[in-house]
């Protein structure tokens, strides 16, 4: 890990050390990968079944409800949080939230496959926000990877919003929304990774944060919009509170136990908020969390990157979306994003043009940064040797 001369973590070098290869068909290869990619196709479920939740009750009540059980989950974790960790935990927690509540507030009226694609622009969000706070060097020479995937990201948002007939006209306040819940949490990811490659066993602990962050603001929403402070904004169903009927059926713990009643609309709620709650927001990140200390940072980020693929196929089955030309192509092309800032910047730089050599004719070390707004460099094991001035984190790398 890199440390600046106050201490704080500026970077982290990263070794390629040599490894024996690992049979592809044993179980210790397959089962973290495969754990990660059933994460993601968890996670998918997550659009469709918010659209289905936000169409019966105001959104700001299953979002509310949803991570309050989810934190109940994740709520022993909390004691274990290093206390020097607590304020930069609630910043970055906070900016989950807002990515969280943004996701729930896109859903009311915009299609479930388009809010994933969109939510997949925190690829390039995170890294313009290394920039602004540690300022990172972004140029094609640093960060290759950035600059494609900026464009890939800008291409395919085109083709999603652009594409059909009515063209700007097209564009709505759900979409708006689905790009600021990249923006929360991309600015989260890239607080809580920094303290996560300092203090790597915080790792739930911060999840939890992150999750009664989202809690905390979403109550919040949740009381204002059931007041009618909020009017409309987040749904037609302001001012929920205020009547009986409705407080009983939408408030915890009435949206769960609505599900041992007869209404099937608020038993399908009952059993989609305890779904996205327990296993797709608590159970998933633990999940998660456990499938990235076993896989490397590259491979995660494929396996991971398919979150909007799954969305689609999800919300065709459960609402019957189909996508059309344009959404298919911008969903491939943000895809591509996705999978472009896994690759190391040697690689594209060999590729396209300007890479530099050392006097010994091999390639020199590049410091880029990667998708979770982090200064990291790639050296060989030779390079390594002949560095001294950083604390080195080595990572062994199966050999393809």
């Amino acid at each position: 890990l890199d440390e600046d001369e106050e201490g704080n973590l500026v970077g982290m070098t990263c070794v390629e050390a040599d490894a024996e290869e690992m049979n592809k068909l044993s179980f210790e290869y397959l089962w973290p990968r495969g754990l990660l990619l059933g994460c993601s196709l968890l996670y998918g479920t997550n659009f469709p079944l918010g659209r289905i939740m936000n169409d019966a009750l105001p959104a700001s009540a299953t979002t509310s409800g949803r991570m309050l059980l989810a934190f109940a989950v994740l709520s022993p974790f909390l004691f274990k949080l290093k206390p020097h960790l607590g304020k930069t935990a609630v910043v970055g927690g906070s900016f989950c939230a807002l990515g969280y509540l943004s996701q729930s507030i896109a859903l009311v009226d915009t299609p479930a496959a388009t809010v994933a694609f969109l939510g997949a622009l925190v690829v390039i969000i995170t890294p313009l926000v290394s920039l602004v706070v540690d300022k990172a060097k972004l140029g094609w020479k640093d960060a290759p990877q950035t600059w494609i995937a900026a464009v890939l990201c800008l291409m395919g948002v085109a083709a999603l919003e652009l594409g059909g007939d009515g063209g700007l006209g097209d564009v709505g306040m759900g979409d708006f929304w689905a790009a600021m819940q990249a923006v929360g949490f991309g600015v989260g990811f890239f607080f809580t990774e920094k303290l996560m490659a300092k203090e790597p066993d915080q790792a739930l602990p911060l999840t939890a944060v992150q999750v009664g962050m989202t809690a905390f603001w979403g109550s919040i929403w949740a009381a204002l919009d059931g007041i009618g402070v909020l009017g409309d904004f987040g749904g037609d169903q302001g001012a929920w509170l205020l009547d009986e009927t409705t407080r009983s059926q939408y408030a915890i713990p009435g949206v769960f136990l609505a599900g041992l009643g007869e209404d099937e609309v608020l038993r399908t709620v009952a059993l989609a908020a305890i779904w996205t709650g327990i296993v797709t927001t608590a159970m998933n990140r633990v999940g998660e969390t456990t499938g990235l200390g076993k896989v490397s940072s590259s491979e995660a980020s494929v396996l991971l990157a398919t979150e909007p693929l799954w969305a689609a196929v999800f919300a065709g089955l459960f609402l019957g979306e189909e996508m059309g030309p344009q959404a298919i192509i911008g969903g491939a092309l943000i895809i591509a994003a996705c999978l472009t800032t896994s690759v190391k910047p040697q690689t594209l730089q060999n590729l396209f043009g300007g890479a530099s050599q050392s006097e010994d004719g091999s390639l020199e070390s590049v410091r880029s940064v990667n998708s979770a707004g982090l200064s990291v460099q790639y050296v060989s094991n030779s390079q390594a040797r002949t560095t001294t001035s950083s604390t080195t984190l080595e990572t062994e790398t199966s050999q393809p």
